[in-house]
């Protein structure tokens, strides 16, 4: 009787990158490689091991290290890279790689985004977000700005292609954000195809139902025309070469103001690589991979890491093609129109 032993097949992959290659790296090589400073990622190493430990060894081979999911994570997201290059410079296997990248993603999205996106809960946070929003062109009780972007991405597996196509002719889903004047998100919503309008989107998120509250009692978003008019979501003036003075003024400072939600998508995109195309199969992995970037995105934010890289301006769509209104939209929109007014009055009067 033989017994036969097979040893594991060498796999010919750069070993010891980490201690090799990046623990070498200066900061600004750092950052620059991996999209974030060295502090902000050590700080986030250490919550992904406190959150998530690491068991001790029992033979077998050894747990891949907090340091090295972190710092995979951040590659991968950071560069328009392949989960098989990252694997190679990481010495994983792919299906270790895949392993590591879905765990540091349910770390992000489930234990760290309900902390670093939520909107101001009392009325100093809102009253201060108010404040520097008014810094910028005197728009008053500014909460948010609102829009759409999207996300270029591969036709998910065991969907139709034409059902993601967008305006473009593209394949892609759209992140509905809203952020501040620092650009950082306080709401991400996205995986929804981007064939559909910005205004139904709205009523899709799960934050539409909650706006009238949070906004209550004086506050309000600024969002595009592709938005409905509400008291708690004021929209500019549609100009048909007949605008008054005043409302001509209105649509400037609130353009000055709203181009803040175009500057948050452009610094998300040009820090995060990954975003230019997702090569994910399921839509689900998508959207948690866009809400994990966003949370990268608050986290460097919230520490003073800015990114001083070119900010790339997303696309503007469905600005001039707003949906029919329902009859029980009409009071709401009346309402909306009484909120406009009010704002267009006071900052014509602060011109004056």
């Amino acid at each position: 009787m033989f017994t036969v032993l097979f040893g594991r097949n060498e796999k010919h992959r750069v070993k010891q990158f980490v201690q090799t290659v990046i623990h070498n790296y200066s900061d600004i090589e750092f950052k620059t490689n991996l999209r974030i400073s060295r502090d902000s990622a050590n700080d986030l190493i250490q919550r992904f091991s406190t959150t998530c430990g690491e068991r001790s060894y029992q033979g077998g081979r050894h747990q891949v290290s907090a340091e090295t999911s972190i710092l995979l994570f951040l590659w991968f997201s950071g560069n328009k890279t392949t989960l098989r290059e990252v694997s190679n410079l990481f010495d994983l296997s792919l299906s270790t790689t895949h392993s590591c990248i879905n765990k540091v993603l349910d770390f992000l999205v489930n234990d760290v985004a309900p902390q670093v996106i939520k909107f101001p809960s009392t009325n100093e946070d809102k009253e201060y977000v108010a404040k520097e929003f008014e810094k910028i062109s005197g728009v008053p009780n500014v909460l948010g700005c609102i829009d759409g972007s999207y996300i270029s991405i591969r036709t998910p597996k065991h969907k139709i292609r034409s059902t993601y196509a967008n305006r473009h002719d593209t394949v892609s889903i759209t992140m509905q954000g809203i952020c501040d004047s620092k650009l950082k998100f306080l709401d991400v919503y996205t995986g929804v195809p981007s064939k559909i309008h910005d205004s139904r989107i709205l009523k899709l998120s799960f934050i539409s139902k909650d706006l009238p509250a949070l906004c209550c009692p004086k506050y309000y978003l600024l969002g595009d025309s592709a938005y409905p008019l509400r008291h708690y979501l004021l929209t500019p003036y549609r100009d048909y070469g007949n605008l008054s003075e005043s409302e001509r003024n209105y649509n400037l400072k609130f353009c000055q103001t709203r181009v803040k939600i175009e500057n948050a998508f452009g610094v998300l995109k040009c820090r995060f690589r990954q975003l230019m195309r997702l090569d994910f199969h399921k839509v689900e992995t998508m959207a948690k991979f866009i809400i994990a970037c966003c949370v990268l995105h608050n986290i460097c934010i919230d520490r003073n890491d800015l990114y001083e890289d070119e900010i790339e301006n997303t696309e503007i769509h469905n600005n001039d093609d707003p949906l029919g209104e329902d009859l029980r939209d009409i009071l709401p929109t009346q309402l909306g129109q009484c909120k406009r007014s009010e704002v267009k009055d006071y900052l014509y009067g602060l011109r004056n």
